[in-house]
């Protein structure tokens, strides 16, 4: 071969290279600003799980409640993935709520509300999301989860997650969020019957995703610089 040959061969080697190399570097840099374009939006979702063992085959209500504490409407919920061992019966998805199966809850007009009606089984679960505006004025929104008799409204479980002085009351609370920069999801300590969270997993959020981007990105411009060099 000659050594035009050669020279035309490490030239086309080359040249493919830099094409492969443009094309990962430019999915990599959409990836990374596409999942950053998320980040502005709600929190990542965490899954919570509850056991509801003690209770199974009984009647229930999860009545997902959004109260307005700033006098602001600015902060909404998602309650997405909602299942159980038991069955899933109707949803009452009308006072500041919207979607489905995918549940967006606001505080428009003071109060947001899903109500989802089920048979208890061993467990129910649900990814959660939510925004934590506060401008400072008044108290934080507060999410609230009860566990409800569906005839009677009244609890089904008794729980010290109560709140009943504080400018946005709840009672018997399984799970309590005030919607505040860094805000905690809050369980209750004792129910009564047993009703314990079965836990509570946060999904990857825009950050860990973005920190995976950039990771492909700096990996494809090594190999890029190694693929580069073997062709000299």
């Amino acid at each position: 071969m000659t050594r035009h040959a050669v020279l035309s061969n490490e030239s086309t080697f080359a040249r493919l290279a830099a094409r492969r190399s443009s094309s990962w570097q430019k999915r990599c840099a959409a990836f990374v600003i596409t999942v950053a374009a998320c980040a502005a939006g709600p929190a990542a979702a965490t899954l919570v799980s509850f056991d509801t063992s003690s209770l199974a085959g009984s009647a229930a209500r999860l009545d997902f409640s959004l109260l307005d504490g700033d006098f602001t409407e600015n902060n909404s919920v998602t309650v997405a993935s909602l299942s159980t061992d038991g069955t899933l019966g109707g949803v009452d998805c009308t006072l500041s709520c919207s979607g489905g199966p995918s549940y967006a809850i606001t505080d428009t007009g003071g109060l947001g509300q899903l109500l989802q009606d089920l048979i208890l089984g061993s467990y129910f679960s649900f990814d959660l999301s939510f925004t934590t505006n506060y401008p400072g004025n008044g108290a934080p929104d507060r999410l609230s989860l009860l566990l409800l008799d569906p005839l009677t409204n009244f609890t089904l479980v008794d729980t010290d997650l109560d709140f009943l002085n504080d400018p946005v009351p709840t009672q018997d609370a399984l799970l309590v969020v005030d919607l505040a920069p860094g805000a905690q999801i809050q369980l209750p300590t004792a129910t009564d019957p047993n009703v314990p969270s079965a836990g509570i997993i946060p999904e990857p959020g825009a950050g860990g995703l973005v920190a995976l981007g950039l990771v492909l990105l700096s990996g494809q411009r090594i190999r890029s610089r190694r693929q580069s060099a073997q062709a000299r």
